[in-house]
């Protein structure tokens, strides 16, 4: 995992410390170990999300809460209804829905890279001709303009797989979802009984491709913005020990870019990853505050408590650039979801034997098998 700040140190620190095993907290009702997951954005990439989950569903895990923006968002969502229609079986199946129904939909985008981009670039769309049309078409004129109807294909995604109503009935799975108040330049986290449609589009809302979101009275754009994802509502409200935070961007660079279209895709890493290093850095300094006594109560002894676990994709999803991000090819959404799959297979250390009746390694361990 790539730290930052006072996380970074923390983790470090943490590293030598711990020597190896975190024993996940077992479910009761379902015997499984147990988990909160933080879910960040990122377009396309959030199908290397939906390898993750669907590897830890499928291995026993069962999720507690789920916290996420922009594409993590529509996974924590697609997670929680698929669960509550059919159990884990159901879950995976709606994930996979989610992102056949994307990649279906993509095939008509006018971004699909061409055959000539795919034998040159592979996924990687920094070169594509399409994709510098519609960065300086963006520029010239706004999603009020070129969509003045506000037409969103992700809008009858929602419409035709999810049953809000009952969505926000529900507490079998805790939602927490960011979006960005537009007025305030405030977070605004979305919970279940708020959710709907327009919530999980709010959450994904970028600005220069969609018209903000309005829920009563108040004007949404996305929530990587503010928090990508949310990590400190889950410690309040979820009542797993262990939290996963399943990030797509570690917001490193090799250096400073030097064409255009580099340094705009650099500005809008760093300003995504920013909220979730702030969040990093805060998780870090309370914990040390609870576990030295200083912040005491509920909320104190929750942090002492507490555990962080992380999966990211690192240098492969790294490679793909920035701008693979809006490439919804079905081959590419196949290729991140079996690269999450390895991922997860990886950090759940499947050489040990059937791990989720035992313990989860974590990215922090230096240890591939967690000892009893």
């Amino acid at each position: 995992m790539n730290g930052s700040g006072a996380f970074g140190r923390y983790l470090a620190g943490w590293r030598d410390k711990a020597a190896a095993a975190f024993h996940l907290s077992r479910s009761r009702a379902q015997g499984g170990p147990r988990l909160a997951l933080a879910l960040q954005g990122g377009g396309a990439h959030g199908a290397f999300t939906w390898g993750v989950l669907d590897t830890l569903v499928e291995r026993g895990v069962t999720v507690d809460a789920v916290s996420g923006a922009s594409a993590g968002a529509f996974n924590a969502v697609f997670l929680a209804h698929g669960w509550l229609e059919g159990g884990p079986d159901g879950a995976r199946e709606a994930l996979a829905t989610l992102w056949r129904r994307i990649g279906a939909k993509a095939a008509f985008s006018p971004l699909q890279p061409s055959l000539m981009d795919q034998l040159t670039s592979g996924w990687n769309m920094d070169g594509s001709s399409r994709h510098a049309g519609l960065d300086l078409f963006t520029r010239i004129l706004s999603p009020y303009q070129f969509n003045p109807l506000d037409m969103n294909p992700l809008r009858d995604l929602l419409a035709d797989h999810i049953d809000f109503e009952r969505l926000r009935r529900s507490r079998r799975i805790k939602l927490f979802l960011a979006a960005t108040d537009i007025e305030s330049g405030h977070l605004k986290l979305f919970t279940n009984r708020e959710i709907t449609a327009e919530a999980v589009l709010a959450s994904a809302t970028l600005p220069w491709l969609h018209h903000a979101a309005k829920i009563d009275g108040r004007h949404y754009w996305d929530g990587g913005f503010t928090a990508n994802p949310p990590i400190l509502p889950l410690l309040e409200g979820s009542t797993a020990r262990d939290t996963l935070l399943v990030r797509l961007d570690s917001g490193m660079s090799d250096g400073p870019p030097l064409t255009a279209r580099a340094i705009h895709a650099r500005l809008n890493q760093i300003m995504f990853t920013a909220p979730l290093n702030h969040d990093l850095d805060q998780f870090a300094d309370l914990q040390r505050m609870a576990r030295d006594g200083t912040l005491g109560g509920p909320l104190g002894r929750r942090l002492a408590e507490a555990r962080l676990h992380v999966i990211e994709g690192g240098e492969d999803l790294q490679a793909f650039g920035q701008s693979s991000k809006l490439n919804a090819h079905r081959g590419f959404l196949q290729e991140l979801h079996g690269l999450g799959r390895q991922r997860a297979e990886a950090w759940l250390g499947e050489s040990c034997g059937p791990v989720p009746e035992q313990s989860i390694a974590s990215a922090a361990s230096e240890e591939p098998c967690p000892q009893q």
